[in-house]
């Protein structure tokens, strides 16, 4: 597979499922104030999604020198 290809889809992934998170904070912050808006929602799913890529980057083998 060409990088290139591996890599858009990899970024598809990433932004779908920050969009998923984004949603989900959105309801919960509802839940706990009317106040919370969408910029919270939106910080809760970039963090949520910066953990989510950590421990990706943190479960991956390490690759050995050729």
């Amino acid at each position: 597979m060409k990088p290139y290809v591996f890599g858009i889809g990899v970024m598809l992934m990433l932004s779908s499922s920050m969009t998923g998170m984004i949603w989900i904070a959105s309801i919960g912050l509802r839940r706990l104030s009317k106040r919370l808006g969408p910029g919270s929602a939106a910080a809760a799913g970039a963090l949520a999604l910066s953990i989510l890529i950590a421990a990706l980057a943190w479960s991956a083998p390490a690759r050995e020198a050729a």
